[in-house]
């Protein structure tokens, strides 16, 4: 008999060996915990060979019961007992048909609008940052970003200063999954203003005193996501955002999405852009399109857009 809760101990020492991020593994842990806590309290099980099917379903209904949760922050659960599963059957402690979680099905989610920032907003969110100052330009240039280049605000936060190239930026992303992203005329602008005055901001201090990472605060350390959302927050305070938009940076994301949408691209050019693994969860931003929308980018690449016709014929 093999206890659960030290497949759950190995399957977390496997994360780290992974180099999975400490958030993601934190989050696992204490989902997996939850679960077992649950089967224990319910059922007795302590072991992996008791799991059935049966008490998978029990603990997702048992979430559903609270009413505290929807659907999608349950199946975030589903999926990480899922990963585990999976992993014990690929270190061969239960079969393929012995997985308990073969079977099991995501719950329906509310297919809901996104509402995010429009162009004029955006426009004078930018604009209310003044240029003055290393914090300034610093946090003109995180808006940019965001904006931008769909980044998650984790994955800003990470970026290091050799991750920065000429043409494009390594992101660390989600499951320690790396990808490339452009840097854009407006984005290379206030990057080498940027790193003119960080130069200088930082000038007297030693190299070992300085951090890797490419946005720093005023004690040349690694930004925090807190002051990130802080800094968003303030100016979409000033430029009179709408209520409904959460002003979070993940709307930034949202923002970016649709507008790229918007000006034609596919969804599966998108979807590597922003580091999505399944296009399905690229094409929900489609839901906030307008019919209008919809109809300008199929008439942008309409098949027979570039098509000669000879008229004599």
């Amino acid at each position: 008999m093999v206890k659960l809760i030290e497949l759950i101990d190995d399957f977390q020492l496997n994360q780290r060996i992974e180099g999975k991020k400490h958030f993601y593994i934190s989050l696992c842990t204490t989902r997996l915990t939850r679960w077992r806590t649950y089967v224990e309290t319910e059922f007795q099980i302590v072991d992996l060979e008791d799991v059935r099917p049966a008490h998978i379903k029990s603990y997702i209904q048992a979430c559903q019961g609270t009413g505290k949760e929807i659907n999608s922050t349950i199946n975030g659960s589903i999926a990480t007992l899922r990963v585990f599963f999976n992993s014990l059957v690929e270190e061969e402690y239960l079969s393929e048909h012995e997985n308990p979680m073969r079977r099991i099905k995501n719950l329906k989610e509310d297919k809901k609008v996104i509402v995010t920032f429009n162009d004029e907003e955006v426009s004078r969110i930018l604009n209310d940052v003044k240029e003055n100052t290393y914090s300034n330009i610093r946090d003109k240039l995180i808006l940019i970003f965001l904006f931008d280049s769909g980044i998650r605000v984790s994955e800003l936060c990470d970026i290091k200063t050799n991750d920065v190239s000429r043409k494009h930026i390594l992101i660390h992303g989600k499951g320690s999954k790396q990808r490339l992203i452009y840097i854009s005329k407006l984005m290379r602008k206030y990057m080498r203003k940027f790193e003119a005055i960080k130069k200088e901001r930082f000038n007297h201090r030693p190299d070992d005193e300085v951090g890797e990472h490419y946005f720093l605060d005023q004690s040349a350390e690694r930004l925090s996501r807190s002051r990130i959302n802080q800094i968003l927050k303030e100016h979409c305070r000033r430029a009179g955002v709408r209520k409904e938009v959460r002003c979070s940076p993940h709307d930034c994301r949202h923002y970016y999405a649709q507008k790229q949408l918007r000006n034609g691209i596919d969804v599966y050019s998108l979807s590597r852009l922003m580091g999505h693994y399944d296009t399905q969860i690229t094409s929900k931003y489609l839901r906030g399109l307008e019919q209008e929308d919809i109809l300008n980018i199929g008439l942008m690449t309409s098949p027979l857009n570039k098509i000669k016709i000879d008229k004599n014929k």
